[in-house]
């Protein structure tokens, strides 16, 4: 950003929220960091690991004067929090989040801060497996895309405020609307992300014998499985429309291997397996 941004709110010090403040900290010292946590013991940690300036359970503590509030909450509690804060928002405050959803999300939130128009919904395609303040780190964001999710209801000068508050972090930024986000997030994350425990399933329900095979392909290809099954759900609910129609196109590619590899179609099988690993070279190129 051409400046640092004077001060920043984050509610919920999580994975997200928390790594968000470590990077604020380093790359924007001089603002002010203030942090709204559900338990006070995050509170005291959040002091004592000198993340903020302020950290308080009270909603209004945390976001009178802030230039910009981002909500770092599951998805299925960002509307707790953003009714709780929203009488005590400044009028020119940018109001964001990071949640993995955003077509139904968007629309309720525009709806909590349509007083003074001041919500965009933002999504960094970042995290882990990990959950919790204590999986925090500075870099989270550096290199990672953010893609920005203005509608017709959004204030003019948000998307740009929100793309650099992201970019300030070393984040790359991209815009698209709700809907389109929400198709391509079921692809590209949220899928991925139920086919890994999925393939889990498989294994765990087979003899012992197959699962002493498990080595590092199998940890690979499962390790974003382990994520919480709390924030995963309340995800794959939120965009249930999108998630299914991507998996139905999923079955439908399995369904193709599954019908090659029964027919001794090895020419089939080593068509698809040599396009799927040209497309992910490519993919892994792009991103």
């Amino acid at each position: 950003m051409s400046r640092s941004m004077s001060h920043v709110a984050v509610f919920g010090p999580g994975l997200m929220g928390a790594s968000l403040l470590m990077a604020l900290r380093k790359k924007s010292p001089e603002s002010k960091l203030t942090a709204w946590a559900r338990r006070e013991e995050a509170v005291r940690e959040l002091q004592e690991r000198g993340l903020v300036d302020i950290a308080s359970t009270d909603p209004a503590t945390v976001v009178r004067g802030a230039e910009a509030v981002v909500l770092c909450v599951p998805v299925d509690r960002m509307e707790e929090v953003a009714g709780a804060i929203s009488p005590f928002v400044d009028a020119e405050a940018l109001v964001t989040d990071v949640g993995s959803t955003k077509e139904g999300l968007c629309g309720r939130l525009e709806k909590i801060f349509s007083k003074h128009a001041n919500f965009v919904g933002s999504h960094p395609m970042c995290g882990s497996e990990s959950s919790g303040l204590q999986a925090a780190r500075a870099d989270l964001y550096e290199g990672a895309l953010c893609v920005v999710c203005p509608t017709s209801s959004t204030r003019s000068d948000l998307p740009e405020k929100a793309q650099k508050l992201w970019q300030s972090l070393g984040a790359r930024t991209a815009i698209m609307s709700p809907v389109e986000h929400d198709a391509a997030a079921a692809v590209a994350s949220h899928v991925p992300h139920v086919a890994a425990a999925a393939l889990v399933g498989l294994v765990a329900s087979e003899h012992e014998a197959f699962r002493s095979l498990c080595s590092s392909g199998f940890r690979d290809t499962t390790r974003i499985a382990s994520g919480s099954p709390e924030i995963w759900s309340a995800i794959l609910s939120e965009n249930s429309t999108a998630v299914c129609a991507a998996l139905e196109k999923l079955e439908g590619i399995l369904a193709k291997y599954r019908r090659a590899i029964s027919l001794a179609d090895n020419g089939g099988v080593r068509r698809m397996l040599g396009e799927a690993a040209a497309a992910r070279a490519k993919l892994v190129a792009e991103n």
